[in-house]
């Protein structure tokens, strides 16, 4: 027990207490969401976590092919491949199977066919409003894999995009398989950026490998460039991006005492963490965050941004954004500010990444799915 005199302590150590407090605090928090990530990342590596997405994958492969959505048809093949296939919503179904007691393989799939307008279904709103509910049906792969056939054809006229993926891996692949032909991506190492003063993508290059911005550099992606780094991606102290990336892996923006400066869109397959304040995009050019695993973003956190991920981890009246906040599991948002972004339009998707909605598709006629993932 911390004991006082009679006279008190001075202000100036009152502040010190309190930062140190904070410090630890955050530091706990930001441990805390590593070792969660860690566990996950664990259990990616059991049997019984691919035995499950094998279940779930070998299910949608049938209903694809089968096409009957008809109850009795479902629940008499959930029973036959062990796993539990349920109604999400009206038009939405869900196939989980079990890794452990608290984590399960998930994904959804729809037969009723159409569009989803990624506006009018996710972007229009802050995600605060009373009974927003994320489409599950609009992934970030989902979301990439509707724009990248716009922009190949859009950079590369002579080239037919491939447009039917599976996964955030096959769109990878894909466009690793680019590199291998002339007049479109080419192979690079991370060195092409990080040898350079203030390192400008000039080029359409698939960086092979973990890229890491020095410190104190500013990484920048012109219109109409659209980066690709098969890695995690790391932005050091004092360091700032600009422009669209594909990552495959992880976006660490977590460096103490730094203050990072984010604009563009951000496709990643694995988590994003950030520092503890953060200042995100600007009006004509937000922070767009589109990740396939978690988001921890820091307590400090101010400017034009929108977070799409499985799980968000942000809840602080200092976090004040102007953009959405949207994720599949549920989130405690409720002392965060969101205000609504008039600025965002339509008419700008195409600069920012964004496709203007998600098409049906992905193994037959009005049928479309997301890949398995663990929740």
């Amino acid at each position: 027990m911390l004991k006082l005199n009679h006279k008190g302590i001075g202000i100036a150590t009152a502040i010190g207490i309190v930062t140190l407090v904070l410090a630890i605090a955050t530091t706990l928090l930001t441990y805390a969401v590593f070792q969660a990530n860690l566990v996950d990342k664990n259990m990616e590596r059991t049997e019984a976590y691919a035995n499950s997405v094998q279940a779930v994958d070998a299910t949608l492969q049938i209903i694809a092919r089968d096409q009957n959505f008809d109850s009795t048809y479902l629940s008499d093949l959930a029973t036959y491949m062990g796993v539990n296939i349920t109604a999400y919503n009206e038009n939405v179904y869900m196939i989980t199977s079990m890794v452990t007691s608290t984590k399960l393989i998930t994904s959804y799939f729809s037969g009723s066919g159409g569009d989803i307008s990624t506006y009018s279904s996710v972007f229009a709103y802050t995600g605060k409003e009373p009974g927003f509910e994320l489409d599950p049906l609009v992934t970030p792969t989902a979301l990439l894999a509707s724009y990248l056939p716009q922009f190949i054809t859009t950079t590369f006229p002579s080239i037919t995009p491939e447009t039917e993926f599976t996964d955030f891996q096959s769109i990878m692949d894909y466009l690793y398989s680019l590199t291998q032909s002339s007049g479109s991506y080419s192979l690079q190492s991370a060195t092409i950026l990080t040898n350079l003063t203030n390192p400008i993508v000039s080029g359409h290059w698939y960086i092979n490998g973990d890229l890491s911005i020095p410190t104190g550099k500013n990484l920048t992606i012109p219109s109409g460039y659209l980066l690709v780094v098969d890695g995690t991606l790391s932005l050091p102290k004092n360091s700032t991006i600009t422009g669209n990336v594909i990552i495959n892996g992880d976006f660490d923006c977590n460096v103490r005492n730094s203050i990072p400066q984010i604009q563009g869109t951000f496709y990643i397959s694995g988590d994003v963490t950030t520092s503890k304040t953060n200042i995100l995009g600007i009006s004509s050019q937000p922070a767009i965050f589109l990740a396939e695993g978690n988001i921890a973003l820091g307590s400090d956190s101010t400017g034009y941004a929108y977070f799409l991920s499985t799980k968000f981890t942000g809840n602080n009246k200092n976090i004040i954004i102007t953009g959405g906040i949207y994720s599949v599991l549920p989130s405690n948002i409720s002392k965060t500010i969101i205000y609504e972004n008039t600025y965002l339009s339509e008419s700008n998707f195409y600069s920012y990444a964004l496709p203007t909605s998600v098409p049906s598709s992905g193994g037959g006629s009005g049928f479309i799915f997301t890949s398995p993932k663990m929740n």
